[in-house]
């Protein structure tokens, strides 16, 4: 599939060279984003043949989460159809397995974009250390989502003069502060959950602290927006800690979101892990204070120290989100935030410094 945010980083590239976007499998929590394709005007795209394992993951506390295994096949017949001079592909596994085959062969160079943080790659099985290890041996050039990916990369061996640092983006034309509100929630201040209603996420967490808040005098609404396996669980535990002045909205479409963001006063994410978290780079956009996990991968990079909470600690979680309803918090600064023109542009003088 083609994640609707890295559309226009490639249409940045797509500007600077003949670019075509090869994609394979879908996942049945990524459904809204099947609708990008129609948004490319300087790329071309394919969808190359392959299917998809879906199993389910138990993480920590009890959270259950869907993964998928893409084996695409495809890959390696539609790069030896095109020949380009040089790939860019995601993450370690059989599509990058494929650019590094088709690089090898005809002397073409391949950079992997990496996300995983040293969090979020914390519970590995042995075989998918090694696998990590053997692809390090062969991967010349990489790009990094920000300085936590860095991180993780060298804890496995690869050299940071190897890695092109950018930051995980989302179009900042969309995400603006002024504008329509989408819902209108009381009593104020509105707090805002906005992601997959999964206990990955911490909506769970989010929930409790909330109702202790609530127990002890806050008034204020909580607001979450978004589906999900486990939807239903989290509305059955908000009712049994009586949680009020609760909205639980369903998905929205993608061009809806800003008009979300609009309709908070605070937004909250409170991941157990998370590579990244573009969440936050939307709030902010949006002009709204954020607090963000500690293990959500964008913290450090873009979230005052003092917005950002251990979502395992509940004393902890209740002094952050309490504190913010009774004295509100300053947004951070847009400018902490990569443009999708600054981070496409990155790249695209990356590919053409090998060429030179």
């Amino acid at each position: 599939m083609v994640a609707p945010y890295r559309v226009p980083v490639y249409e940045e590239l797509g500007g600077a060279f003949e670019t075509l976007v090869l994609f394979s499998g879908r996942e049945r929590n990524r459904g809204s984003w099947e609708r990008v394709l129609g948004q490319f005007r300087s790329c071309r795209w394919k969808q190359v043949w392959g299917f998809a394992l879906r199993f389910a993951r138990r993480a920590e506390q009890g959270a259950i989460d869907q993964q998928y295994l893409h084996l695409d096949p495809g890959y390696f017949f539609e790069l030896l159809r095109y020949r380009p001079h040089a790939v860019i592909s995601n993450e370690m596994g059989f599509r990058t397995l494929a650019a590094l085959f088709y690089g090898f062969l005809f002397r073409r160079p391949v950079w992997v974009w990496w996300g995983g943080t040293l969090h979020t790659e914390r519970n590995l099985s042995r075989r998918k250390r090694a696998w990590r290890k053997w692809f390090v041996g062969r991967v010349r050039r990489w790009i990094s989502y920000g300085e936590t990916s860095t991180e993780y990369l060298e804890s496995l061996g690869v050299s940071r003069e190897r890695v092109l640092q950018i930051q995980n983006c989302v179009d900042e034309r969309r995400f603006q502060p002024e504008g329509e509100r989408l819902i209108d929630v009381h009593p104020k201040p509105v707090v805002l959950y906005t992601g997959q209603m999964i206990r990955r996420k911490g909506v769970d967490r989010l929930i409790e602290s909330a109702a202790r808040l609530q127990s002890g005098g806050a008034e204020f609404s909580l607001l979450l927006v978004g589906g999900g396996a486990e939807a239903e669980s989290l509305q059955e535990q908000a009712a049994s800690l009586g949680l009020r002045h609760l909205v639980f909205h369903g998905a929205v479409a993608a061009d809806q979101m800003p008009a979300v963001y609009r309709s908070a006063d605070l937004v909250v994410f409170p991941t157990l892990e998370d590579v990244w978290g573009l969440t936050a780079n939307e709030a902010i956009l949006c002009g709204k204070p954020v607090l963000t996990s500690i293990y959500a991968g964008c913290a450090e990079e873009i979230i005052p120290s003092e917005q950002r909470f251990d979502p395992h600690d509940p004393d902890q979680f209740d002094k952050a989100l309490g504190s913010a309803i009774r004295k509100g918090l300053i947004p951070p600064s847009r400018d902490s935030l990569w443009t999708c023109e600054r981070t496409g542009k990155t790249i695209a003088e990356a590919i053409s410094s090998v060429f030179l």
